[in-house]
């Protein structure tokens, strides 16, 4: 694993900074007019195995607070898969509780609140953890290819989504492939807005931007839109 002092680490950090102070051009400001009670969303197998994570985390704590959204009204969601095996989770969560001093959560499919409905009439369950939360922001791994997306808009749907939300996506999977699924989430982030989504690639190449700009971004690069 990496060190903080790590070259790689810190010109990562210093990407995400970069991508941080102007997403989409604009300043982090105006996403974030008020102190919002804001839910940090990532995925609990890549933050046990990748410590860009961790430090991506960091970066965004620093950059909310710094336009108005103090550490106590942030607080961090990890998404994992009811069948994942994930090497000693409790103390990555510890970890980033005594690092960052944000309260941290692993999320839990059986505790959901409906934040919507598809087209078609299915739920959209979401982590209960939502249910106050007025800003959402996802961070995380985000890779498109032809045919083909990993994490990004899947960071909250299938990411932090009940048991049946989870089934519902890999129905439309097994229905409509890779399109279908990723439809599915990007229909599902309708229902629950995602304010600012901080993603990279497995170069660490950062983006970020609206949830909804930045996820219509990985379908139009998988050729799904």
């Amino acid at each position: 694993m990496s060190a903080i002092g790590d070259p790689g680490l810190e010109a990562f950090a210093l990407g995400v900074r970069e991508a941080l102070a102007a997403p989409e051009g604009s300043p982090l400001a105006t996403l974030f007019t008020a102190p919002l009670i804001t839910a940090l969303v990532v995925d609990l197998r890549e933050a046990c195995f990748d410590p860009r994570l961790a430090r991506a985390l960091g970066e965004g704590r620093a950059a909310l607070e710094r336009v108005g959204v103090p550490r106590g009204r942030q607080f961090v969601l990890a998404g994992a898969s009811p069948r994942d095996l994930v090497p000693r989770p409790q103390e990555w969560l510890a970890g980033v509780r005594r690092a960052l001093s944000l309260s941290v959560t692993l999320h839990d499919p059986g505790c959901a609140f409906t934040a919507g409905r598809t087209r078609a009439g299915e739920p959209i369950e979401l982590d209960d953890e939502l249910r106050e939360a007025e800003a959402i922001v996802c961070i995380g791994r985000g890779f498109a290819a032809t045919g083909r997306v990993e994490g990004g808009p899947y960071l909250l749907v299938p990411g932090v989504a009940s048991l049946a939300t989870r089934q519902a996506l890999e129905a439309r999977r097994a229905e409509a492939g890779e399109r279908g699924a990723l439809a599915f989430a990007l229909e599902a982030e309708t229902q629950a807005p995602v304010d600012l989504a901080l993603t990279w690639d497995a170069k660490g190449r950062v983006r970020a931007g609206r949830g909804r700009t930045q996820f219509a971004a990985f379908a139009r690069e998988a050729g799904f839109a």
